[in-house]
């Protein structure tokens, strides 16, 4: 051997070896090492992983020395043996590794089956799903030290996952129970698991695009592992296992070990399934036996169905079961539902129900909202379900020799059907459909012995002596027992249309739409009425003879199914209605149709009896109200309230919506009182005598009864009261006086109406009265009128009058009377003018009144004079049968006269004296014959000067009167000191000629006395009071002149001695012109001005003046001022 080839052998080859052992030993270490750290990172683990970094070195050394060698084929230094050997003690710990390895190898499947003995011995014993799951969870956690784990239960068909339990590090995932995973549709590793039936890992979940997002988001998970669950070759659940903290790595090993965990899991699940399975298939057994009997024992349909629909609704667990009877119907027969749903209204539109039905074949719906079946719009479309909260649908139909109705069961969530929930649901619609079959046999055999008894109900129920109005609802009542109908309505003659009678139980929806009538779109029913024959439509909304509207409003009812039957009315000469409702379709039957015409022919008759009641009730009750309308008119005298009365009492006597009373005024008749809603408004209205409806009734003076004027517009436009809603009409000629017309009384019907002729002849009855009564009022409001007329005059004319009958006691005496005599009229009445008056009033016996006679009585203790007037009133044979005295008080026109004549003398004194002086003086100073000094002169000149003054204050004493009678006096208001002007007064008159040997005494206030007064008008009143106080007082008498503050006022006080006033006097003073008597009788100067003009300028400056006074003592004239403002 070359040492070219010892060298390739012996040197190059060991190393090679030896790099070799070590490579292996370190990949075989390697692998166990890092899965065992991912598992349980402690200090024994990383130490070993240390020391196993040094095997590759180790390999990579000698690879590349051994290389190197066989490249070069060279000994190297220290010969063959040396590497040789150190080969040899290389390869010593690389051995030994790999056996240490191999015997480990050796001992995990042993692990793994000691794992898989004891998970199943756990899950050997019987137990639930979730605790199945639990348990699974413990050995999945204990033995592949998982932070997360978890199990998904997929559904039969495998379309979806659905959460069982879950946890991370020990906690439980609660929501995790709610999670859904759709297989078909959200990437998942879950889905990958489930298709493949293979378990796989990943490393990094948060980037895969095979795990699903919202789960790692939900979970943290960082590496998850998906293990399926398989149990007789399909995937029934998914084990989830995997870290949150970091990624992990799971080996082959590691997944081989939750697969064989994983399987005894499968079994244990397969197992808890097939027992509920068992267990459910023999609760279904018990509770289709269990209904079975309720419902073969149940004769009643409705409690019937109530039972089923309960008791399949719960125990097929879903939210929503109903059974509807026939073919399309409204409101299902029976419907049970989940608290907090609503209850389905109509069923008509329900697409899977109708389906079924049309097929009569099971259709299950997994998902409303996408299942193609649905697209047929005639079905209802799928949008009524969805509205009811439905996405899952399951409709059977119930069949028993011919289609009886649907059961149909909703879920509120899609899913599946299985075919155990289609089985128990087929079964328990076959039952129930038996069960219906049965009752219906025994309903319909009932149903005929009631149609046998109907005949007998019908002649007695209609055979009584009833009211139109009752035999109205005793044939509704009749005809719903008797055909089996839902309802009933009856509808009868009344003028040109059909009027609905007021029946309980009737549907709002049909009693509104035959309110007024028959509708248009029903038009065949009134047709076939008036033919006498009988109308039947099995299908209101299949029927051609009826409109939209009316099959519209048959569907908004809830009925299908009509019956018309005609009920002639003999009286009327039209037929009226009865018009039986069904729920649901249904072909009528000869006997049905046989026992419709005995109904017609016995409606008749019971009509006629009927009407011929109401016509006499009607006649008697009018003749009553005739009677009691003629009583209060007959009390009424005022025109107008008659016509109010009459036209209130009109629509009360015909039972009338409105009446009007129009009187004839200028060729027109014009609406003098209206009753009646909108008619009132129609007061005061005015159409010619010539024009249509009342202008036909004036002019034909005969009554005018229209049905439906509503008919014809040009009488609806002739007539305001028709324009405002009304349609029917009827209208009497009202007589007046002498043979004339008066008017016309109409009244008004708001809806068409036949009138009778009973009723046309009490409204004539009811004018003739209101003629009568109108006349009567008419007279007496003139009657009173002219007695409230007289009435008037007497009591404001001014002259008093006063009338006596034949014996001359008073019957009349006006308040004019009263106030001239003094007498009131109630002590007056019934006495005669002597006891009255305490004179004879009356002309002289054989004496012809005429002209005016003065006359004086007695009032108040004085004389007052009269200016009487007498008229003798005689009857029919000429004898006096009383008389009328006119008088008035012209004693104050005496008075004037008087007062007059005394002012034209004292003016003509009080001018004369003065004048006489001028005149004397002037006269003297004139003569020649006598020389007069100078200071004879001036004397002279000076009673000329003092003559012209007073001739000067009697001038202005008159004008001042003028002013105050023309209101022009002005007066300019300041503030005065009051006790300034009295002591500026006081010394003026004392230096007078007046005083005669008067003294004054003054008593004022020290403090100013300050008034808001004229000062000069204060001067004037203050200058009359004491010229009055020295004229009227005795020769050396004393005058005391004083003021005060009086409060608010300031008080001037002047007192004399003189002869005082007389009481009766004390008041007049202060007139114009008046002069006490004892003064005028004492001759005291004076024009009786002087007062009067004080009182007026005192009261003009806001004062009040008085005067107290004793006769023989003296007087004592007070004014008062209000005080000045600060």
């Amino acid at each position: 051997m070359s040492q070219s080839s010892q060298a390739l052998w012996f040197d190059a080859a060991p190393l090679l070896v030896v790099s070799a052992a070590y490579l292996g030993a370190a990949v075989r270490h390697g692998h166990r090492l890092l899965s065992r750290r991912s598992r349980s990172p402690d200090d024994r683990s990383r130490a070993a992983l240390s020391l196993l970094s040094v095997f590759p070195v180790v390999a990579l050394a000698a690879a590349i020395y051994g290389v190197v060698l066989a490249v070069q084929r060279e000994r190297p230094v220290g010969g063959i043996w040396l590497i040789f050997g150190l080969a040899l003690l290389l390869g010593v710990p690389a051995v030994v590794a790999l056996v240490t390895g191999q015997a480990r190898d050796g001992r995990e499947p042993t692990d793994q089956v000691r794992s898989r003995a004891a998970v199943s011995a756990v899950l050997g014993r019987p137990h639930d799903a979730g605790t199945v799951a639990e348990a699974l969870l413990d050995q999945v956690e204990a033995l592949a030290g998982v932070e997360l784990a978890g199990v998904l239960i997929v559904d039969h068909d495998t379309r979806t996952a659905g959460g069982l339990v879950a946890r991370v590090n020990g906690r439980a995932l609660d929501w995790f129970p709610d999670t859904r995973i759709d297989l078909d549709k959200e990437p998942s590793g879950v889905a990958t698991a489930v298709h493949e039936a293979s378990a796989f890992a990943v490393y990094d979940a948060p980037a895969s695009k095979i795990v699903s997002r919202r789960m790692v988001e939900a979970t943290g998970a960082q590496s998850v592992a998906f293990v399926p669950l398989i149990a007789e070759e399909r995937v029934t659940a998914v084990l989830v296992a995997g870290s949150v903290s970091k990624p992990r790595a799971f080996s082959s090993e590691e997944l081989a070990l939750l697969q064989g965990i994983a399987a005894e899991a499968a079994l244990a699940l397969d197992r808890t399934r097939s027992n509920a399975a068992l267990a459910e298939a023999l609760e279904r057994e018990r509770f289709v036996a269990r209904l079975s009997s309720r419902v073969r024992s149940e004769l009643d349909i409705d409690d019937l169905l109530r039972v089923a629909v309960e008791e399949t609704g719960v125990a097929l667990g879903v939210d929503r079961c109903f059974i509807r009877l026939g073919k399309m119907g409204g409101i299902p027969t029976a419907q049970w539902q989940v608290p907090g749903l609503a209850p389905i209204k109509s069923s008509r539109h329900l697409a899977v129900s109708n389906l079924a039905t049309r097929s009569v074949a099971t259709i299950a719906i997994e998902d409303v909202a996408t299942a193609p079946e649905l697209e047929d719009r005639s079905l209802g479309g799928r949008q009524p379900l969805l509205d009811l909260g439905s996405r899952a649908v399951l409709a059977v139909p119930m069949v028993s020799e011919e289609l009886i109705g649907v059961l149909a069961i909703h879920r509120s969530a899609p899913g599946h059907w299985s075919q155990e929930d289609i089985s128990l649901t087929e079964t328990v619609a076959r039952e129930i459909g038996l069960a219906v079959r049965v009752a219906g046999l025994l309903r319909e055999n009932e149903r005929r012995i009631a149609q046998q008894s109907a005949f007998f109900r019908i002649a007695e129920v209609l055979g009584q002596p009833l009211s139109l109005y009752e035999t109205g609802r005793a044939l509704a009542e009749a005809a719903t027992d008797a055909l089996g109908g839902a309802c009933a309505a009856v509808l009868l003659p009344r003028g040109e249309s059909l009027e609905l009678v007021d029946i309980p139980g009737l549907p709002d929806v049909l009693a509104g739409a035959l309110a007024g009538g028959v509708p248009e779109s029903a038009a065949c029913l009134p047709a076939a009425a008036q033919e006498g024959r009988v109308l039947a439509s099995p299908d209101v909304t299949e029927d051609d003879r009826f409109e939209a509207e009316w099959s519209q409003l048959a569907e908004a009812a809830g009925y299908r199914a009509l019956l018309a039957i005609p009920a002639a009315s003999p009286r009327t000469e039209r037929a009226g209605l009865v018009l039986v409702f069904f729920a649901e379709e249904r072909v009528f039957s000869d006997e049905d149709l046989e026992l419709a015409a005995h109904l017609g022919n016995a409606a008749r008759s019971a009509l006629e009896r009927s009407e011929l009641f109401e016509a006499e009730r009607t006649a008697r009750a009018l003749s009553q109200q005739l009677a009691r309308t003629g009583g209060v008119l007959a009390t009424e005298l005022d025109p107008a309230a008659v016509l109010d009365e009459v036209v209130q009492q009109a629509a009360v006597l015909l039972t009338a919506d409105a009446c009007a009373l129009r009187t004839v005024e200028d060729d027109e008749l014009v609406v003098s009182a209206a009753w009646g809603k909108g008619a009132e408004d129609a007061v005061d209205t005015r159409v010619p005598v010539t024009g249509r409806l009342s202008g036909d009734v004036f002019q034909s003076r005969s009554p005018l009864a229209v049905e439906d004027a509503a008919r014809d517009d040009r009488l609806v436009d002739a007539d305001a009261i028709l324009s405002a809603g009304y349609t029917a009409y009827l209208g009497v000629p009202l007589s007046g006086p002498e043979g004339t017309l008066a008017g016309v009384l109409s009244v008004y019907a708001a809806k068409p109406r036949t009138w009778r002729t009973e009723e046309i002849e009490a409204l004539l009855a009811l004018a003739a009265n209101t003629s009568a009564a109108l006349a009567n009022a008419e007279l007496y409001s003139r009657v009173s009128l002219e007695k409230e007329r007289s009435f008037a005059i007497l009591a404001n004319i001014a002259d008093g009058i006063v009338a006596v009958d034949r014996d001359g006691k008073v019957v009349l005496w006006n308040a004019a009377a009263e106030e001239i005599t003094g007498v009131p009229q109630e002590e007056a009445i019934g006495l005669t003018a002597v006891q009255v008056l305490q004179r004879e009033l009356e002309s002289g016996e054989g004496e012809t009144p005429s002209g005016q006679r003065l006359v004086s009585i007695i009032r108040g203790g004085e004389e007052v004079w009269l200016s009487l007037s007498e008229a003798v009133m005689r009857d029919p044979l000429g004898a006096v049968a009383g008389r009328i005295f006119a008088f008035r008080d012209i004693s104050a026109d005496l008075m004037v006269e008087q007062i007059k004549s005394d002012f034209v003398a004292a003016v003509s004194h009080e001018l004369r004296t003065p004048l006489t002086s001028i005149y004397g003086f002037a006269e003297t100073l004139l003569r020649q014959d006598i020389p007069f000094g100078e200071e004879e002169r001036r004397t002279f000149l000076g009673y000329i000067a003092s003559e012209s003054e007073r001739l000067t204050e009697i001038v202005d004493q008159l004008l001042n009167v003028a002013r105050l009678d023309a209101g022009d006096l002005q007066v300019e208001l300041g503030r005065i000191d009051v006790g300034s002007v009295v002591s500026e007064v006081v010394e003026t008159a004392e230096e007078s000629p007046a005083m005669n040997g008067h003294r004054f005494e003054v008593d004022l206030p020290a403090e100013p006395l300050a008034a808001e007064a004229d000062p000069d008008k204060v001067r004037q009143v203050f200058n009359i009071l004491v010229e009055n106080a020295l004229r009227y007082s005795p020769d050396g008498g004393t005058v005391t002149v004083g003021a005060r503050l009086n409060a608010d006022r300031v008080e001037v006080r002047i007192a004399d001695e003189g002869i005082g006033i007389p009481a009766s006097e004390r008041e007049r003073i202060f007139r114009k012109f008046y002069r006490a008597e004892s003064a005028a009788r004492d001759g005291a100067a004076g024009t009786g001005l002087g007062l009067f003009i004080a009182k007026e300028l005192v009261t003009a400056m806001g004062g009040r003046i008085w005067v107290d006074s004793t006769e023989g003592e003296g007087s004592s004239f007070s004014f008062e001022l209000p005080v000045a403002r600060e």
